[in-house]
């Protein structure tokens, strides 16, 4: 009886202190001391010390190993799909060392070499985050100079091409003009470059030059005769501001003489969705209801309604419907004929062929106010 009291004496103090033989009562070194029914007994059995979580089975021993070696645990090694990786692997770890296929020194050789790779992943991107966060920080702290840079690359890439498409305008308007000075010679005609202000003057009753704002009249070709003086010219002028500023460059040949005994008005091509606009609110122009067709193609603007309906017959009608680009403007002692937003080749047929075109106008124009006479 006292040689059994002392076996079981020593048996409660191997229970008591099992985690000092290096692992679980079924592994390790105390697996290696004792018969193995034995060791099954013990887990089958464990003491009040077992069950209080001391050291009661291999499962665990693993979680206190694997979970919690050097005084850390699994969120102190990254972020939290580090943890849940790594929690999911300490449990693989810790099946296949009860299954037996996996030593204990394995499982926590491989435990190690998985918190060091999940610590290189969590410096690696703590390392990104602390960059990015340095960048921000330095932006922060010289914010003044940053929006500097900025607005200042901003505007200085507005001023660059801005001073590129002046520079091109520049030198291609003087291609042109030297171009038409050349044409102008070969036609025997006279070529004014900065045009002439007095003429601008004597054609500002017509509407073409009540239009816009910064206007200029250059490259200005004289072709006089006896009878009509007439003229050819560039003519520019600006409508709107910011982005609907809009620059139109247009030719015009200008033909005066007193014989022209006109109405005040104009005959434009028109633009169905401007002038339509325009109709609504009253200001579509003259109702040429006599001319249907013309009607849907034309406008006729004047603030002499019934002399210009009285001075647009049939045949001038079929004039300005067979140059259908073309506008028409008059004023007493002035016919002007010209494609808006267009100009003329800077060469002599170009040149001589527009010259043509006004004369012909000018020899249409006073064929009806001999009708009319």
């Amino acid at each position: 009886m006292f040689c059994l009291y002392v076996i079981a004496i020593l048996l409660n103090s191997v229970m008591s202190d099992g985690s000092t033989f290096g692992g679980s009562v079924g592994h390790g070194f105390f697996a290696q001391q004792v018969p193995p029914g034995f060791a099954d007994a013990m887990v089958a059995s464990p003491t009040p010390q077992a069950s209080a979580g001391t050291s009661s089975g291999t499962s665990e021993l693993d979680i206190s190993e694997l979970g919690n070696r050097n005084g850390q645990t699994d969120r102190d090694i990254g972020n939290r799909e580090l943890d849940e990786d790594l929690d999911a692997h300490s449990k693989e770890l810790r099946k296949a060392v009860e299954a037996g296929t996996m030593t204990e020194e394995a499982a926590r050789k491989a435990w190690d070499e998985a918190k060091a790779q999940a610590k290189k992943q969590r410096s690696d991107k703590g390392e990104d985050a602390a960059g990015e966060d340095g960048d921000k920080g330095w932006i922060r702290q010289h914010l003044a100079l940053f929006l500097t840079v900025v607005y200042g690359g901003i505007f200085a890439l507005i001023i660059s091409i801005l001073a590129i498409c002046f520079l091109y305008v520049a030198r291609r308007e003087k291609a042109r003009t030297a171009a038409l000075g050349a044409a102008t010679a070969e036609l025997g005609l006279t070529f004014e470059a900065a045009g002439d202000d007095s003429l601008m003057g004597d054609l500002s009753p017509l509407p073409l030059f009540n239009r816009g704002r910064r206007k200029k009249l250059t490259n200005l070709i004289v072709a006089d005769t006896p009878d009509l003086q007439v003229h050819v010219f560039d003519y520019v002028f600006v409508t709107g501001y910011g982005r609907s500023q809009t620059t139109h460059r247009t030719t015009v040949v200008s033909l005066r003489s007193d014989t022209l005994v006109l109405p005040s008005l104009q005959v434009r091509p028109r633009k169905a969705f401007a002038d339509g606009i325009k109709a609504i609110f009253g200001a579509g122009g003259i109702e040429m209801d006599q001319y249907p067709e013309f009607a849907k193609t034309h406008v006729v603007q004047s603030d002499q309604p019934q002399q210009t309906c009285d001075f647009l017959d049939a045949e001038m009608v079929n004039v300005c419907e067979n140059n259908p680009d073309c506008s028409l403007e008059c004023h007493s002692g002035v016919l002007l004929h010209f494609r808006a937003g267009k100009r003329v080749g800077a060469n002599a047929e170009s040149i001589r062929d527009f010259i043509g075109e006004g004369f012909q106008l000018f020899q249409n124009v006073s064929d009806r106010l001999q009708r009319n006479g």
